[in-house]
């Protein structure tokens, strides 16, 4: 199944960079005289597996910077999620040093490639459908985009989650053990334990956290536009200006408190889920009808403030690493 999920993500990226005709492309979605995209225009008459290749040979600094800032993010932030999982489960003494640490291996093998996939084909998306829809609100251009990059990494993401979370719960000690207990008692499809719950959270979650981030990231731009217009009164595009740690952490911290808050509720559907599935019917619907039955309104807020707590600093210190390795990749004539 990881294998599909794979092949599925180089024919979506292949499908949507292969139909694109030209190499200007603006973050505001105008044509015009300004920088040449990363991705430049690519022949229509390539096939897919070739189109593919060249996609991922050109949005290289995209795919490099996600794979830093993902790892750096998901390492530094690891302990909070721990016990966010355990507040989710109710566990007692959620706050125990021991194991928070736990797992992490195996989250960096699924984090980092879904990472890389995700964010590296969001960019591809993003800048393919600025250009071929320039008369549409960017905003929304960013949504749509989230979307596909989330589903294109999905499929990686998953076995790792379970892993990951059945680590963080105590229910084994070593990545080793979790994955053949998994396999011996529920075959490959225990990895996939939970998908739809994940995908229920991942999506809305990241067509906020990207959106939101886009949308506040483009405002600071503007604002440290007008500021350098005030100062030196010289005129500049937003297209030649960069953000600054400072301003990477600022806008990354909105974006991250305000989508991990909305989508805090699916996020303890997808634990339980990936958890103890069984327990829970199997599905996202019968999951969200235990927990209001038996828990009420504030069951779905069960580990809201560790998950903020842990999403919004993981965020920041993404886009952080994210921007500044973009910005040190970036050819020194485009600078």
């Amino acid at each position: 199944m990881k294998l599909v999920f794979i092949l599925y993500s180089a024919i979506c990226v292949a499908f949507v960079s292969g139909r694109s005709n030209s190499a200007i492309i603006h973050r505001g979605g105008a044509r015009g005289s300004g920088k040449a995209s990363t991705i430049p225009s690519l022949s229509t008459t390539d096939g897919p597996l070739e189109t593919f290749v060249k996609t991922i040979k050109d949005a290289r600094r995209h795919l490099a910077a996600a794979a830093v800032a993902r790892a750096t993010s998901i390492f530094t932030m690891y302990p909070m999620d721990t016990m966010k999982t355990r507040i989710q489960m109710e566990q007692p003494n959620a706050l125990r040093l021991k194991g928070l640490y736990s797992g992490v291996g195996g989250s960096l093998v699924g984090q980092v490639p879904y990472g890389v996939l995700t964010f590296g084909s969001y960019e591809v998306y993003k800048n393919t459908l600025l250009e071929k829809f320039p008369d549409v609100r960017p905003v929304f251009l960013y949504a749509i985009s989230a979307v596909l990059g989330d589903v294109t990494g999905s499929g990686w993401l998953c076995p790792s989650e379970v892993v990951k979370q059945k680590m963080q719960a105590g229910m084994y000690s070593t990545t080793g053990e979790a994955i053949r207990e998994i396999i011996k008692k529920k075959g490959f499809g225990g990895f996939y334990e939970g998908y739809f719950g994940g995908l229920a959270r991942d999506v809305p979650f990241r067509v906020a956290q990207l959106t939101s981030y886009e949308v506040s990231k483009k405002i600071f731009l503007q604002m440290k536009r007008k500021k350098q217009q005030q100062n030196e009164g010289e005129s500049s595009s937003i297209e030649n200006l960069r953000l600054s740690p400072g301003e990477s952490a600022a806008v990354g911290a909105m974006a991250g408190s305000f989508s991990a808050a909305i989508t805090s509720p699916l996020d303890r559907i997808k634990t339980l889920l990936m958890t103890d599935s069984a327990a829970y019917g199997g599905s996202v619907a019968s999951c969200a009808a235990k927990i209001w039955r038996e828990e009420g309104i504030a069951g779905f807020c069960q580990g809201l403030v560790p998950r903020v707590i842990y999403i919004a600093p993981s965020v920041m210190i993404f886009f952080i690493a994210y921007e500044q390795v973009q910005q040190r990749l970036l050819p020194s004539n485009s600078i």
